[in-house]
């Protein structure tokens, strides 16, 4: 390079020299011309040895594909992946896509489904990481709270674990923690919101959800709780439960529509064990009988054996789900019954391989450990509470959606929920599950739309751009009606007409079909005017000339050069109904509850509470949905700046 630099710097300097240069002979013109020649001579042999070395079949081809004429599309591809935000706005919306379509496809659904003890919980995990000092102290008992665990060591200290709630759970007062100090603890338990540790002087603390004074002893029972002794401390939906060593039962809290604080006289003085559920407690007595006590008359009252009716039977242990009952007796043999919905009695049952040692029950599932060690799990398994794991253990322990598994060597294995990614709603459903499937059901309705539109608007507009005259007036001015038409006023008011009883997937044939049939006019001009453009290009008229029809001028001729525009504007359209559709879900027009989408999972954000609290219920939703509109607009922008390379000078 510099000896190139070098001769091109002489050659113009003798250049210069030679512009001043007057009055020359012949002889001297002649001599001069012989050394320019030689010059030039030995100046192309240096050069061609120079490139002789370097030329190699390999380099010729190299150059040969450098020079070679890429085509219109390949060209387009290069432009579109040398674009940045085009390339981050694909891989966005290939991310949403898989984890939508692929997501709906592996994570099971039921749009049905609630849980009113998991109401509002926010984003985060680890329900069941329990702390180490557990396993090194000996594992007496652990209940189970809905996001939170607390448990009870045989050297007679407690710990609580989990994810903080609404009501501070997690956070136990500092004059709870004054008073515990140097204390030995007697028992523990937890509700649905709340935790309760008794103390061996017979003191009771809680902290949590307080509103219906469920974590202090009723005032009224009090010194009688205090002077027959606490023996075991019970937890359910805001209320609180203590059995006294003289087999009392003392019920408060939240009892006002179960009457739970109501105990039968007979019962008194004969519990010796007992379970909760959400609006029932199931007793066990002296004399191997079962008391059921709460709410009667369901099937978890009337569905019991007979055997069990009739006490025939020597109860050791009970279980209650929320609408189920089993009980286990002293020849360990099990007896499950409810409703059938719940998949938890009859043929759901497993075959145990030895006698039931324990059982153990959650909201919606039962848990057995037999007398070989096996554990047992079957019934709800919507967030993995019926996935036991295999082994030998010695003791279990259940409550609402999470259990723990207990070996001989203290080692503790846990199965059930571990937490909610992206947090719950106002019914206890998985926002992250809705989110999924409610993103297939935006993007379905947003692509079928805008396929419905690119069909109408390219035939239209093809054929009134072609034609012209009075068929190119009449459709435009059928194209400026519709375009006129107040859209979401419109939609509202056949959503008002629509009957009260009309299927979800009507609702959504609607709201695709009126999508497409109001929204295909842009395209429609757009094509137009890029027909009356091309209709006077050479190769129309060739084609014209040849005898082509016109339908074949139009589709094999003229569509192949306008459909990189019309693949731009469909996507960009793409991204319109995507937030055309979720504005008029949020507004309860679109798709309705219980199925999901990104629009209606937002319409919680018309409450002031949630938008100051429950803050992951309408920023999540809105995030996809700005993700999913912002990637296609940089899809359909980096499309145009491909395909029109001139787009960006204009």
């Amino acid at each position: 390079m510099k000896n190139e630099f070098k001769k091109s710097f002489k050659s113009f300097g003798k250049l210069v020299l030679s512009l001043f240069t007057f009055g020359t002979n012949a002889n001297d013109s002649e001599s001069r011309e012989d050394k320019i020649k030689d010059g030039a001579q030995d100046l192309l042999d240096e050069q061609s040895g120079e490139n002789l070395g370097d030329l190699n079949p390999k380099n010729e081809n190299e150059s040969l594909k450098e020079d070679a004429i890429t085509s219109p599309g390949k060209m387009a591809v290069k432009n579109y992946f040398r674009n940045p935000l085009g390339v981050l706005g694909l891989v966005l919306m290939l991310g949403i896509i898989l984890v939508v379509f692929i997501g709906s496809a592996i994570i099971p659904f039921n749009p049905y489904q609630s849980e009113g003890t998991l109401i509002n919980v926010s984003p985060g995990s680890g329900y069941m990481k329990y702390p180490s000092q557990m396993e090194k102290e000996g594992v007496e008992r652990i209940s189970v709270g809905n996001t939170f665990g607390v448990g009870l060591t045989k050297e007679k200290n407690f710990y609580f674990w989990g994810k903080n709630n609404e009501d501070n759970v997690m956070k136990m007062p500092e004059d709870i923690k004054e008073k515990l100090k140097g204390k030995k603890i007697k028992d523990v338990a937890a509700g649905d919101r709340h935790i309760l540790v008794a103390t061996e002087d017979n003191e009771v603390y809680g902290w949590g959800n307080d509103s219906f004074q469920q974590t202090k002893l009723p005032p009224m029972q009090e010194s009688q709780i205090k002077e027959e002794g606490i023996k075991k401390l019970g937890g359910g939906v805001q209320y609180s439960v203590v059995l006294t060593e003289k087999n009392n039962i003392y019920v408060w809290g939240s009892t006002m529509n179960s009457r739970l604080d109501l105990i039968p006289k007979e019962v008194q003085g004969k519990v010796v064990d007992f379970d909760t559920s959400g609006s029932n407690i199931f007793a066990v007595l002296k004399d191997g009988s079962t008391q059921l006590l709460g709410v009667r008359g369901a099937e978890v009252d009337v569905g019991a054996p007979d055997e069990i009716k009739n006490d025939k039977l020597k109860i050791s242990k009970v279980a209650l789900t929320t609408n189920s009952a089993a009980a286990l007796d002293e020849d360990g043999k099990l007896y499950v019954w409810g409703p059938s919905r719940d998949n938890l009695s009859g043929e759901n049952v497993p075959k145990f391989k030895g006698k039931v040692k324990d059982i153990v029950a959650g909201t919606n599932h039962f848990t057995a450990l037999d007398e070989d060690g096996k554990i047992y799990s079957w019934g709800n398994n919507v967030y993995g509470e019926a996935d036991s794991p295999s082994g030998k253990y010695e003791k279990i322990f259940s409550g609402y959606f999470n259990n723990y598994a207990v070996n001989k060597e203290n080692k503790i294995d846990t199965w059930g929920l571990k937490g909610f990614k992206f947090g719950s709603d106002d019914q206890g459903r998985d926002i992250y599950t809705r989110l999924i499937h409610g993103g297939k059901m935006t993007i379905i309705i947003s692509f079928v739309s805008v396929i419905i539109q690119v069909v109408l608007g390219v035939i239209i507009g093809m054929v009134s751009g072609y034609a012209g005259g009075k068929v190119d007036n009449v459709l435009m001015r059928i194209t400026e009606i519709v375009q006129s038409f107040p859209f979401y006023p419109l939609i509202i008011t056949l959503s008002a007409l629509l009957p009260v009883n009309t299927s979800q997937n009507t609702r959504l044939m609607m709201i695709m079909v009126l999508l497409g049939v109001i929204g295909w006019t842009g395209i429609a001009r757009l094509v137009r005017g890029q027909i009356l453009a091309e209709r006077e290009r050479d190769y129309v008229i060739a084609a014209k000339a040849l005898g082509v029809t016109n339908s074949s001028i139009l589709v094999r001729h003229i569509l192949p050069n306008i459909l990189s525009i019309i693949i731009v504007n469909a996507t960009l359209g793409f991204a319109g109904n995507l937030l055309t559709e979720a504005g008029l879900s949020f507004l309860g027009f679109g798709v309705q509850e219980p199925m999901p989408s990104w629009g209606n999972m937002m319409t919680s954000a018309q409450s002031s509470d949630v938008i100051n609290i429950y803050w992951w219920r309408w920023v999540i939703p809105a995030l996809a949905v700005f993700l999913a509109a912002f990637s296609v607009n940089l899809i359909g922008d980096a499309l145009r700046d491909a395909i029109d390379p001139r787009s960006n000078e204009r």
